[in-house]
Protein backbone atom coordinates (compact mmCIF):
# COMPACT_ATOMS: atom_id res chain seq x y z
CA UNK A 1 0.00 0.00 0.00
CA UNK A 2 1.49 3.12 -0.78
CA UNK A 3 1.22 5.86 1.78
CA UNK A 4 -1.28 8.80 0.66
CA UNK A 5 -0.60 12.38 0.68
CA UNK A 6 -2.48 14.08 2.96
CA UNK A 7 -4.27 17.30 1.61
CA UNK A 8 -3.15 19.72 3.87
CA UNK A 9 0.41 18.50 2.85
CA UNK A 10 2.64 20.78 0.67
CA UNK A 11 2.76 18.03 -2.27
CA UNK A 12 5.69 19.13 -4.56
CA UNK A 13 9.34 18.94 -3.06
CA UNK A 14 10.72 19.72 -6.90
CA UNK A 15 13.22 21.33 -5.31
CA UNK A 16 15.06 18.53 -4.50
CA UNK A 17 15.91 17.57 -7.57
CA UNK A 18 17.61 21.16 -8.00
CA UNK A 19 19.75 20.15 -5.48
CA UNK A 20 17.81 21.98 -2.03
CA UNK A 21 18.14 19.71 0.66
CA UNK A 22 15.79 21.14 2.64
CA UNK A 23 12.46 20.79 0.61
CA UNK A 24 9.53 18.99 2.30
CA UNK A 25 11.43 18.41 5.90
CA UNK A 26 9.37 19.24 8.72
CA UNK A 27 11.55 17.59 11.96
CA UNK A 28 8.72 18.50 13.95
CA UNK A 29 5.94 16.12 11.99
CA UNK A 30 7.45 13.40 13.32
CA UNK A 31 5.93 14.57 17.21
CA UNK A 32 2.75 14.51 16.61
CA UNK A 33 1.36 11.02 15.93
CA UNK A 34 -0.75 9.54 18.86
CA UNK A 35 -1.09 5.97 20.05
CA UNK A 36 -4.22 4.15 18.00
CA UNK A 37 -4.49 6.98 15.35
CA UNK A 38 -4.30 5.50 11.82
CA UNK A 39 -4.52 8.35 10.09
CA UNK A 40 -2.18 10.47 12.09
CA UNK A 41 0.06 7.28 11.72
CA UNK A 42 -0.53 7.81 7.98
CA UNK A 43 0.69 11.21 7.56
CA UNK A 44 3.77 10.44 9.99
CA UNK A 45 4.36 7.81 7.48
CA UNK A 46 4.49 10.15 4.54
CA UNK A 47 6.35 13.28 6.82
CA UNK A 48 9.07 10.16 7.46
CA UNK A 49 9.64 8.80 3.40
CA UNK A 50 9.99 12.64 2.77
CA UNK A 51 12.32 13.15 5.26
CA UNK A 52 14.59 9.56 4.80
CA UNK A 53 14.02 10.84 0.84
CA UNK A 54 15.92 13.73 1.50
CA UNK A 55 18.58 12.43 3.63
CA UNK A 56 19.31 9.96 0.73
CA UNK A 57 19.09 12.93 -1.66
CA UNK A 58 21.69 14.76 0.58
CA UNK A 59 23.89 11.63 0.93
CA UNK A 60 24.12 10.61 -2.77
CA UNK A 61 24.75 14.61 -3.56
CA UNK A 62 27.93 14.29 -1.03
CA UNK A 63 29.46 11.08 -2.21
CA UNK A 64 28.27 9.23 0.64
CA UNK A 65 25.98 6.19 -0.97
CA UNK A 66 23.41 4.70 1.05
CA UNK A 67 20.93 2.33 0.46
CA UNK A 68 17.51 3.37 -0.55
CA UNK A 69 14.63 1.56 0.72
CA UNK A 70 10.90 2.11 -0.34
CA UNK A 71 9.51 3.72 2.80
CA UNK A 72 6.37 5.18 1.08
CA UNK A 73 5.90 1.74 0.54
CA UNK A 74 4.27 1.06 4.47
CA UNK A 75 0.29 -0.21 5.68
CA UNK A 76 -0.24 1.38 8.62
CA UNK A 77 -2.23 -1.53 10.14
CA UNK A 78 0.97 -4.03 9.65
CA UNK A 79 3.87 -2.35 9.70
CA UNK A 80 6.65 -5.24 10.24
CA UNK A 81 8.17 -5.45 7.37
CA UNK A 82 8.24 -1.09 6.90
CA UNK A 83 9.72 -1.63 10.47
CA UNK A 84 12.75 -3.71 9.39
CA UNK A 85 13.62 -2.01 6.08
CA UNK A 86 13.79 1.73 8.03
CA UNK A 87 15.94 0.02 10.80
CA UNK A 88 18.10 -1.08 7.82
CA UNK A 89 18.23 2.20 6.83
CA UNK A 90 18.99 3.90 9.77
CA UNK A 91 21.76 1.70 10.53
CA UNK A 92 23.24 2.40 7.25
CA UNK A 93 22.91 5.95 7.75
CA UNK A 94 24.41 6.06 11.39
CA UNK A 95 27.63 4.12 9.79
CA UNK A 96 27.79 6.24 6.76
CA UNK A 97 28.01 9.38 9.07
CA UNK A 98 30.06 8.23 12.27
CA UNK A 99 26.35 8.50 14.67
CA UNK A 100 25.80 6.54 17.20
CA UNK A 101 22.59 4.52 16.73
CA UNK A 102 21.39 3.89 20.54
CA UNK A 103 17.79 2.35 19.48
CA UNK A 104 17.51 -0.68 17.97
CA UNK A 105 13.99 0.50 15.95
CA UNK A 106 12.88 -2.81 15.82
CA UNK A 107 12.51 -3.72 19.29
CA UNK A 108 9.06 -1.80 19.30
CA UNK A 109 5.82 -3.23 19.94
CA UNK A 110 3.38 -0.60 18.09
CA UNK A 111 0.59 -2.63 19.78
CA UNK A 112 1.66 -1.39 23.02
CA UNK A 113 1.53 2.32 23.73
CA UNK A 114 4.36 2.88 26.05
CA UNK A 115 6.62 1.22 23.27
CA UNK A 116 4.92 3.29 20.41
CA UNK A 117 5.70 6.56 22.25
CA UNK A 118 9.10 5.58 23.48
CA UNK A 119 9.99 4.62 19.46
CA UNK A 120 8.38 7.96 18.08
CA UNK A 121 10.21 10.31 20.96
CA UNK A 122 13.57 8.20 20.30
CA UNK A 123 13.25 8.15 16.02
CA UNK A 124 12.38 12.18 15.98
CA UNK A 125 15.48 12.14 18.11
CA UNK A 126 17.91 10.18 15.25
CA UNK A 127 16.08 12.13 12.55
CA UNK A 128 17.24 15.16 13.90
CA UNK A 129 20.87 14.61 14.65
CA UNK A 130 20.89 12.64 10.80
CA UNK A 131 19.06 16.56 9.77
CA UNK A 132 21.80 18.56 11.63
CA UNK A 133 25.03 16.09 10.90
CA UNK A 134 23.64 16.72 6.57
CA UNK A 135 23.07 20.57 7.42
CA UNK A 136 18.92 20.17 6.48
CA UNK A 137 18.14 21.46 9.57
Amino acid sequence: MFVSVPEHIIKTPDNLAQGYGTAGINLDALAYVEFGDIDGLQEFLFHNAIQHRVFYETMMRRGQATPDYPLFDADPKNLDDWLLLHNQQHEAVAKILGLDNPFQLLDADFNVEDDFYDWIGVHQTIHEQIAAALGVT
